[in-house]
């Protein structure tokens, strides 16, 4: 799928990162609920694989600076490394023979997790530079928090390859100022503030590598491509998705997510020939087909789980679109037993 207008739609990442923000923070006795709220992020959703805004998500790491330390990004990302990447996305980068074809690996691969994200390989004679950067979008809250998380992240990448005590010989940041825990987690790193980009240095002789822990059979299966694949429609349907628990998702919520008017977001939806409405519709209808098909879940907790306090008023809906009840579909599809 093509994005004809993918300026005009907000930049996306994956849920799961903001939530190693969030266990560091309950780790270290913060509550979250409000910081979440705030921010406007889904607060009865916990599935790592959906997606927010990129202004939802940073706003939180701001927060979260505001709240713990202003250099909370670098606690996050030493304390939790690549846990928030997408394990399908860490299979794929761990499937190189070695750590240069890794490194390459994950620039294919980045677009699965964040839109908007530019990383780049920077070659020198004895070293490269693993760049990462925001261009468009440097000025917004959380921006340096963001970088620093990141920056962790790839050096515990580079660890899987290099050996867990490696560090870089020099570390770029676009931050003005040295942060003191950066110096503390790498004594004998170089820290190169004011920078266009960051950045970590790797040694030519680091790059012939292999995975400390062996190769893995790494498949061409690589996910959705964020920076290709969504147009307005289906970024709105992965952004509204992770809201469906607390009720319905109002147009009011859709439009704050993109950070436009209502008006605006309902004339960009008409020339893309589909109303809110049909969205919505078809996003509860693709989750609850999803829930039912689990035997454990009951119909009520299927139908609070996409937004609806009364059982009744789900089945409705369901029939209106499906043609059958929740019941009767579970029967044709799921071969569950009609009494859940």
């Amino acid at each position: 799928m093509a994005i004809q207008e993918h300026s005009s739609n907000p930049p996306i990442i994956r849920f799961a990162h903001p939530q190693v923000f969030a266990s560091f923070l309950e780790q270290v006795g913060t509550p979250i609920q409000r910081l979440y709220s705030r921010a406007g992020l889904p607060v009865y959703s916990d599935d790592p694989k959906s997606f927010v805004t990129i202004k939802q998500g940073w706003a939180f790491f701001d927060s979260a600076a505001r709240c713990v330390d202003p250099f909370v990004g670098w606690h996050v990302g030493r304390f939790f490394g690549d846990n928030g990447i997408t394990r399908e996305v860490l299979k794929q980068i761990e499937g190189a023979p070695t750590l240069y074809r890794a490194l390459h690996y994950f620039l294919q691969l980045v677009s699965t997790e964040a839109s908007h994200l530019e990383l780049g390989i920077l070659e020198r004679p004895d070293e490269i530079l693993f760049t990462t950067q925001y261009s468009t979008i440097k000025d917004w809250p959380g921006y340096s928090t963001s970088q620093a998380y990141q920056l962790e992240v790839y050096v515990d990448l580079i660890r899987q390859y290099a050996g867990p005590d490696w560090a870089p010989r020099e570390i770029g940041i676009e931050h003005p100022e040295t942060p003191p825990v950066a110096q503390e987690h790498f004594p004998d790193t170089r820290i190169r503030t004011s920078q266009p980009m960051g950045y970590v240095t790797v040694p030519r002789s680091c790059l012939h590598l292999p995975p400390r822990a062996g190769p893995v059979e790494r498949t061409e299966e690589t996910g959705l491509d964020l920076a290709k694949e969504f147009d307005i429609v289906k970024t709105l349907d992965v952004l509204i998705e992770p809201h469906l628990p607390g009720g319905y998702p109002s147009q009011r919520l859709a439009a704050s997510l993109f950070d436009t008017s209502v008006r605006t977001l309902a004339r960009r939806l008409s020339e893309s020939k589909v109303t809110y409405r049909e969205i919505v519709d078809g996003i509860r209808l693709r989750v609850a087909k999803r829930h039912l098909l689990d035997p454990d879940m009951r119909i009520i907790e299927v139908a609070t789980a996409i937004g609806f306090s009364d059982p009744a008023h789900f089945s409705r809906m369901f029939r209106r679109l499906a043609g059958i009840s929740p019941r009767e579909f579970r029967r044709v599809a799921g071969g569950i037993p009609l009494s859940r």
